[in-house]
């Protein structure tokens, strides 16, 4: 007898949150500071957040990520689509924070 921790549960059946699907995005607000990109997506079909997040990018624009058709939040060393360097809360916090975060690593650069 175990404490469950590894085994099925009533959450099983559905109660996890969908991961977003990175085809069905929608770029709601943008900021470009330096080479550096702050975005606020919904995905619909995620539920947590109503399916937010604010991401950083690091050398692109709103245009390129469009282009590429999708965009998936999640960190990875796939070369075939742009990955986020940082990943906020969905809130004016995590925005701010966001964007305090892109002005920070600019003013880094300009200082090398």
């Amino acid at each position: 007898m175990g404490l469950g921790m590894f085994s099925s549960s009533s959450c099983d059946d559905g109660c996890r949150f969908p991961n977003p699907n990175p085809k069905n995005f929608l770029i709601m607000h943008s900021f470009s500071i330096g080479n550096h990109l702050v975005v606020k997506v919904c995905y619909p079909d995620c539920t947590n957040y109503e399916g937010v997040k604010i991401l950083v990018y690091k050398d692109t624009s709103v245009k390129k990520l469009k282009k590429q058709g999708s965009l998936d939040p999640h960190f990875s060393e796939n070369k075939e689509y742009m990955s986020p360097i940082a990943r906020f809360e969905p809130t004016k916090y995590g925005w701010d924070s966001a964007v305090s975060y892109a002005r920070m690593v600019k003013t880094q650069e300009r200082a090398k």
